[in-house]
């Protein structure tokens, strides 16, 4: 089996929402990597869209989770209607997609091992917590 040529996981999603708004999908050890990242094109800002219920997209400023404050707020204004959010730093975006493209490392490495090692009761650990943060659960 070759080498993986995909930047090294894990990724998250991370920015910030206040002043000039920027998204993007890095490495969260060693320095950040980027991924994935958004330019401005014309006159409006670049974000990512994504259809988290299964219908109509949503702008990646209305999914954003933030690093500091309430955990459960959720979207550019829920933050800045709540007090416990007062920095704009992301920790990720509440959308299915974006958590499993966030996980895609993990997710890989989890079945790299299993195909290398077999079903060790370390594999299998690696497997659910790979799959959990697929699914936007903290391992």
């Amino acid at each position: 089996m070759g080498k993986a040529k995909f930047t090294p996981g894990p990724w998250a999603w991370f920015g910030s929402a206040g002043g000039a708004p920027d998204i993007y999908l890095a490495t969260n050890h060693s320095g950040r990597r980027y991924v994935m990242s958004f330019r401005r094109w014309g006159l409006n800002g670049a974000q990512p869209c994504f259809q988290p219920e299964g219908r109509g997209m949503k702008k990646a400023a209305d999914l954003l989770q933030f690093e500091v404050g309430d955990k459960s707020i959720i979207g550019v204004d829920a933050a800045k209607n709540d007090g416990s959010v007062y920095r704009y730093q992301i920790r990720g975006i509440a959308a299915p997609d974006a958590y499993l493209i966030a996980a895609a490392p993990d997710l890989y490495d989890a079945l790299s091992d299993t195909l290398k090692q077999g079903l060790s009761l370390d594999t299998i650990k690696k497997a659910r917590s790979a799959l959990a943060r697929a699914r936007g659960e903290t391992p």
